[in-house]
């Protein structure tokens, strides 16, 4: 067990925070659990490796963030384990294990699935565990078997004071290894933080309502606090939000960047985050410029109307404008998330946002072949009508094979699609005003990796 799926793209790849069980490392260590993390991508360990720090540490719980991609490496390892160490067991937590829980507690190699937000669960999980409780229908937001059935208790009522759960324990990670992505990385060392949980967007290709459909922000006083402490504690030189909209208002984004200011966090660490094109005002993007951001990602997803109509997303070309440029006037770097393989894209519409991409001239771009990820409507839309594809590991944005393509629109070509997404990047970098700003006004791409990343993709 190795990450030989990555093959010769590994070394374009970064490994990044996993914030959301760092969340979970520091409830527990916070209640006074003995826990320790590992990171096979940034240990660059083997299966072998892990098996070996089992048998050594002797765990009681064994926790595994499961992404829909890495579910059969998840569950080879989780028999791995129960084989060398049969009274250790097994949690499992993630939307794709939130989405198919009874699925998965009927393998017999997992014992719990953790629903949604997970820190009050797995510590109550582990306090009944240490008791000798055996049973656990008290749990909300859990599964797991009860007398040999698979059983989901009670939904778990979400936090809304986000502020009471404990900082992650980065501690316990090997966060100075920690990148983002070439478009997203300024400075290192780099961890993240969440200003809030859940969206109140609703597009169609989207998993996250698995993270809660409400969406619950937190103090602006708590999280410069959190980011002062992630600055002095670690050394963070770029902090990245991972919510999947920040800011989302301004009124709530001007006392923060107040706040960063007046402490001169916004001389000492950069940020940046995701958010809505249609969210970039100009006094917005003043804002986030004064207090210390520098780059923003925006889920743009296609250069055609109708398109963006399709999947909900509630945006149009129009607005993308209007919020690529008013960033651009506050200095702020850009970066645009594009899809391509819509529900009901032809080949002309795929070149129709390839071009609108180039003519927006932001200073990154990402195309992503369309996935119905398990837990959005997308998933749901496509199992019920031609879908009934449980090879997770083809569930991939990510140099995906034409003959294994999990989704592409009818009528349209997957070798074509394939194609078309390497035909995307190099139209939009292999510019010259764009090979000058990678190689020379951003030097955040080194020419090795530029060239590699462009043309390895069609070999």
């Amino acid at each position: 067990m190795n990450m030989q799926k990555l093959g010769r793209f590994a070394e374009l790849l970064e490994p990044m925070p996993p914030t959301g069980i760092a969340y979970i490392a520091g409830a527990l260590v916070h209640a006074g659990f003995h826990t320790r993390f590992v990171d096979m991508f940034a240990e660059k360990l083997t299966g072998h490796d892990v098996l070996e720090r089992v048998k050594r540490f002797q765990p009681d719980l064994v926790g595994l963030t499961v992404l829909t991609p890495s579910a059969p490496t998840c569950d080879m390892l989780s028999r791995a384990i129960k084989a060398i160490s049969p009274r250790t067991q097994i949690v499992w937590g993630g939307v794709h294990a939130d989405v198919f829980a009874k699925d998965i507690l009927r393998t017999g190699v997992v014992d719990f699935v953790v629903h949604h937000d997970g820190e009050e669960t797995v510590v109550e999980l582990v306090q009944a565990l240490s008791g000798g409780t055996a049973d656990l229908s008290h749990i909300d937001g859990l599964s797991w078997v009860d007398h040999g059935e698979a059983r989901t208790n009670k939904g778990r009522v979400l936090e809304r004071d986000l502020d009471t759960i404990p900082y992650p324990a980065w501690d316990l990670f090997p966060y100075h290894r920690y990148g983002l992505l070439p478009f997203a990385d300024m400075d290192k060392p780099v961890l993240t933080m969440t200003g809030s949980r859940g969206c109140p967007y609703r597009c169609d290709y989207c998993s996250l309502l698995h993270t809660g459909k409400v969406y619950r922000r937190r103090n602006h006083i708590k999280i410069v606090d959190e980011y002062e402490y992630l600055v002095d504690r670690y050394g963070v030189k770029q902090i990245g939000f991972v919510d999947p909209i920040f800011p989302l208002v301004l009124k709530d984004l001007a006392p923060l960047c107040n706040e960063l200011i007046s402490r001169k966090l916004d001389q000492r660490c950069v940020w940046l985050s995701e958010t809505r094109a249609d969210r970039l005002d100009l006094d917005t993007c003043r804002m986030m410029y004064a207090g210390g951001c520098r780059r923003v990602l925006m889920g743009i997803e296609s250069g055609v109307d109708m398109l963006l109509g399709n999947v909900n997303k509630n945006l149009t070309t129009e607005k993308v404008r209007w919020g690529v440029e008013n960033a651009r006037k506050a200095g702020l770097q850009t970066v645009g998330l594009f899809m391509i393989g819509i529900p009901g894209e032809t080949p002309e519409m795929t070149k129709e946002t390839i071009e609108f991409a180039v003519s927006l001239d932001l200073d990154f771009a990402k195309f992503a072949v369309t996935v119905p990820f398990p837990g959005s409507k997308l998933f749901e839309d496509q199992w019920q009508k031609t879908l009934f594809r449980d090879d997770w590991e083809n569930y991939t944005t990510f140099n995906p094979d034409p003959d294994l393509l999990i989704y592409h629109p009818e009528g349209y070509d997957p070798e074509l699609l394939v194609k078309m997404q390497t035909y995307s990047l190099r139209r939009f970098y292999l510019r010259y005003d764009q090979v000058k700003k990678q190689l020379v006004d951003l030097k955040t791409i080194n020419p090795k990796m530029m060239l590699y990343g462009i043309y390895g993709m069609a070999i």
